[in-house]
């Protein structure tokens, strides 16, 4: 998946994210290994943009980060990615509070359209 986010500019950035999880409807979580401008970008301005896809099937998501290096979101987190990824590098936890999510899907009647799923 591609995170997106954007400084007080305006200025855009995207990153690929392997490491994530579907916590419940309305949260997201992304393990911090490699995040430079992102998390300059977060810390400055929490808005961000999610695209994924499957074949031909896609999501966007946005929503509002909050980083975290201590308490229970960063241990939990931890914990479940160490499971899956012994040798990961957890500098943080990213958790992502969903505002809206829209159809990437390419055809005329789900593309920019709001998802109802």
């Amino acid at each position: 998946m591609a995170l997106g986010t954007a400084d007080l500019n305006g200025i855009p950035n995207v990153s690929a994210i392997a490491s994530k999880r579907i916590v419940d409807d309305q949260r997201l979580i992304t393990i911090d290994t490699f995040h430079h401008k992102t998390l300059d970008n977060i810390k400055k301005n929490p808005y961000i943009s999610i695209a994924f896809w499957k074949d031909s099937v896609g999501y966007q998501i946005k929503g509002i980060a909050k980083y975290h290096t201590q308490g229970e979101v960063f241990e939990e987190n931890k914990a479940w990615i160490l499971k899956i990824k012994p040798q990961k590098i957890v500098k943080g936890v990213l958790e992502i509070t969903v505002t809206d999510v829209f159809c990437l899907t390419p055809n005329y009647q789900e593309a920019g359209q709001i998802c109802k799923e």
